[in-house]
Formats: C-alpha cells, structure tokens, sequence
C-alpha cells in the first residue's frame, strides 16, 4: 500500500464529524439557553445545596452536599445579608469550585467571613447555566457591620450576541485562530450596574471547562447599552463542534449566553486528495509476459 494512503484516511478521520446545528451565515450558531418547558422542568429535580447542621464557626472546616445539580463546574461563597444582593453580599475570593457531577456529589469548604453581617447563607450557581441555590447557614463569629438598605435589584438584556468575524482560510487548514464574539449588554434599570462578576468557559459541548479571560464589563449606567468584543483563541487541536459558555451573575437574574462553533478542516483534505490522487491514478506500466519454450526431443 503506498504510504501516503493512511495519512489521508487519518485526515479524513478528524475532519468528518457529527453534523453542525444549524448556523449563522458565518458557519457559526449563537444562542441564548432556551428555557424547559413545563414538563421537563417539574419532571427534573430543582438543584439543592444541604449544610451540616449548626451551630458553625468562621474557618471551620465543613462538607456540604450537592443534589440535582447538572454536570459541571459550581462556584460555592458564603454570604452575609440572605445574598440580597448577591455577590456584593459574598465573600468571594474565598468561594471554592468545584467539578460535580450530574446528581449528587459532596464538596469540602472552608467557611469564610463575608463582608456584610448574618443572616448567612451558602450560595451556590452553575458556571455555565442559570441553575442556582442556598441554604442557611448557621455562622458564629461574624463581625462585618450590616449590611446597607436594599437598592433597586439590577438587571441586564443580552441585547446583541454574535461571531464578529472569522478567518476562513485558518479554519479550512486547522491552524490557530482567534474568534470575536461580540456581546450587547443593556441595562433597563433604574440604578446602575457597576463591573458585575462575568465568567467564559470554552470547550466540547457538555465539557467546556477552559477558562477564557473575559474583559471587564465596568459601570453599565441606568439604561445605557455596552458592547463588548471578546477575542477567544482557539488552538490547532480543536476540531468538530465547540461552545463558549457565558455568564453574567446578578443576584436575581443572571445573563447566560451559548456561542456554538465548529472547525473541520476540508483544506487539509482537499490537500492528502491531491498529493495522494496522482499516485494511485498514475497508469501502470503493463506486465511483460514471459515467454515458455517448448523443447522438441530428439525421435
């Protein structure tokens, strides 16, 4: 066999893949996460967070449960004020994430003193998705002043969400590019937004779990409208179907956004056909048949 002949069946391996979801003109698929429907929402069982029981310590220690959850990764924060106002009530940059499973899993914490006085909860949210939760959380040894009087709940819509260009060539022949996705925000509130926590995570569909650094979103004033372009690099090594995971977490409703993408690279396909074609095309020169004498004895 000639031996370009397994180099192209391994290039047609990697190229051929399931087929895309249907896309944008672009090749690329942008959605917001639908919404279950009514059955499969009360068939499906609500994500739930369970604590030990108290009384409990700042720095202590403890395992809490997970159940219901999707598959992947959750943030955990202790919060003072119930998280009335979500993050700003949380002791973030103490929270733990961890990877669950779908169902349930346990987590060990440490608990952390938030910023804003009890009573205290555990928040927990799904980095990629909306499913969220809390459990009260018996805490002694807070010593954070009350927190202030609750302002107006902030609320953004995801007014603009696309793939802003890409690179045709680079994807054809499977080299590194980087894709921009362009994100609206706007702020239909009366109050504004100040940099609220935004999280990206990019990867295989059901597995994106790489980080992609995401810029900071800043003060979105009462009924102003930010655009953000957010440059995602993607390597030689994706291939087939990918999704970028997007969420902006406010206290009450939060922003989750799906970009679906996929790369497959007919250009080095089309390249193994034509180095490969004129080999096993090329005309063979024809056999020369041997001639047999026959000997006639002697009578």
């Amino acid at each position: 066999m000639t031996p370009v002949l397994p180099a192209a069946a391994a290039i047609l391996a990697l190229a051929v893949a399931a087929p895309a979801p249907p896309s944008a003109p672009d090749g690329t698929a942008v959605s917001a996460p639908a919404a279950p429907s009514s059955t499969a929402a009360s068939a499906a069982p609500r994500p739930a967070v369970v604590v030990p029981s108290g009384p409990l310590t700042v720095g202590q220690r403890v395992t809490v449960t997970l159940r219901g959850w999707p598959a992947g990764p959750v943030h955990l924060t202790v919060c003072g004020n119930e998280a009335r106002r979500g993050a700003l009530d949380c002791a973030n940059e103490q929270g733990t994430t961890v990877q669950a499973p779908a169902g349930t899993t346990v987590a060990p914490i440490v608990l952390a003193a938030p910023p804003v006085a009890c009573p205290c909860v555990l928040r927990a949210h799904a980095l990629t998705g909306t499913a969220r939760a809390t459990a009260a959380l018996p805490v002694r040894g807070v010593t954070a002043a009350p927190s202030p009087a609750p302002a107006a709940t902030p609320r953004l819509h995801l007014d603009e969400l696309r793939v802003a260009g890409r690179r045709p060539l680079r994807e054809w022949f499977g080299l590194p590019e980087t894709l921009t996705v362009r994100v609206a925000l706007r702020n239909p509130g009366p109050a504004d937004v100040v940099d609220p926590p935004f999280t990206l995570l990019f990867g295989r569909p059901g597995r994106a779990h790489t980080i992609v650094a995401p810029p900071p979103l800043g003060t979105i004033g009462a009924g102003q409208v930010r655009t953000y372009e957010i440059p995602v690099p993607v390597d030689v090594a994706v291939l087939g179907a990918h999704e970028l995971h997007g969420r902006v977490d406010l206290p009450e409703r939060p922003v989750a956004f799906v970009v679906e993408t996929s790369r497959h690279p007919w250009g080095l396909l089309g390249a193994a056909v034509l180095v490969v074609a004129p080999v096993v095309l090329r005309p063979r020169p024809p056999r020369r048949r041997g001639r047999h004498r026959t000997g006639e004895g002697a009578g």
